[in-house]
This record gives C-alpha cells, sequence and structure tokens, in this order.
C-alpha cells in the first residue's frame, strides 16, 4: 500500500533541525558559548569559537554531540552542551476538497500526524465527500487511499506520516 514514497515510522525519529528554526544553545558553566541563534538557510549557525556550524537536517541531540566534539577538540575540557529548539519553522500540509475547513493544517512540531489526523483537523468530511477517494500527493507523485482502509491500519510502520508540502484532496460523491 505504501510504495518506496513513503517514509516508515523506523525511518522518522526526532524532528529534524531546519532553516529559520530557533535554537538555544547552552554550555555549562560557559556563559560566553551560551547562545540563542537561527539556523540559516544553508542550515548553519554562527557560533562562538567555531564559526559556521553545518547542523540542518540533524536532530537536537545530534548537534549537542557535534558541538561538545568540536569544542572539546580545541577550547574545553569536557564540555557539557545542550539544544534545545525554541521555536520550530512552520510546517504545513494542505488538506483541500470535500471537507468542513479546506486549507492548511499545521503540523505539530515533535509528533508525527497521519492522513486521518490532518483529515479531522480539517474538520472532517462533508456530506458529499467521497471518502472512497482521498488522493494523496507528495512531490509530484499522486496515490489514491480510501478511507476505510486508512482507519484499519494500526501498525504505525503503514501508515502514511505527513510532511510538509503535502497535499490531501477529499473528492466530491456524486451520488
Amino acid at each position: 500500500m505504501l510504495g518506496p514514497l513513503f517514509a516508515r515510522a523506523e525511518d522518522i525519529t526526532d524532528r529534524r533541525i531546519e532553516h529559520s528554526d530557533l535554537l538555544i544553545i547552552e554550555v555549562l558553566n560557559e556563559k560566553n558559548l551560551s547562545v540563542e541563534c537561527r539556523v540559516q538557510k544553508g542550515g548553519t549557525i554562527r557560533y562562538p569559537l567555531l564559526d559556521d556550524v553545518e547542523l540542518g537536517g540533524k536532530t537536537p541531540g545530534e548537534v549537542a554531540t557535534l558541538l561538545k566534539e568540536q569544542l572539546g577538540a580545541d577550547y574545553l575540557v569536557n564540555p557539557e552542551v545542550m539544544v534545545n529548539v525554541k521555536q520550530y519553522r512552520s510546517r504545513t500540509v494542505s488538506v483541500i476538497g470535500k471537507v468542513m475547513k479546506a486549507g492548511p493544517v499545521q503540523l505539530p512540531e515533535e509528533e508525527r500526524m497521519d492522513i486521518i489526523q490532518a483529515i479531522a483537523q480539517a474538520g472532517g468530511f462533508q456530506p458529499n465527500a467521497k471518502e472512497s477517494k482521498i488522493l494523496f500527493t507528495r512531490n509530484g507523485k499522486t496515490v489514491t487511499y480510501n478511507f476505510k482502509d486508512l482507519k484499519k491500519i494500526t501498525d504505525e510502520n503503514k501508515k502514511v506520516w505527513l510532511e510538509p508540502g503535502d497535499v490531501i484532496e477529499v473528492k466530491e460523491s456524486f451520488f
């Protein structure tokens, strides 16, 4: 049912850092190295002593490990680094067609959302919705789903987890 287009649950872990995310980096007992910074478009930040640090696509834990290694290599003895995301970049999917509130649906910051949850966020189906024809588009490729089939999926590895830019279109029933 899924195919290679869609990520499986085991491929989705902690939310990855993206450009425009606002980070808080704290280094224990090093006030000058504790900063708040926004990730640049290229996935980098300017950080004291290290200049440009590439961290786009990494989790906050991976960034903390990277900074600990880089600071420990030349500047500090066994630094303790914590990285938290203060504000995530806005991420949405579009839910259109025969739903009560068509439009963008905000993806949760640190949780996953599937097609069923996105339709619920859009207020559910209109009375003339064709629940057996839900078009799901990602990166220009479209797959058709039946709502009843989606509800039967209990295995987290088989659910379709949404990503920013996905489009869900609920078609109209003519009966």
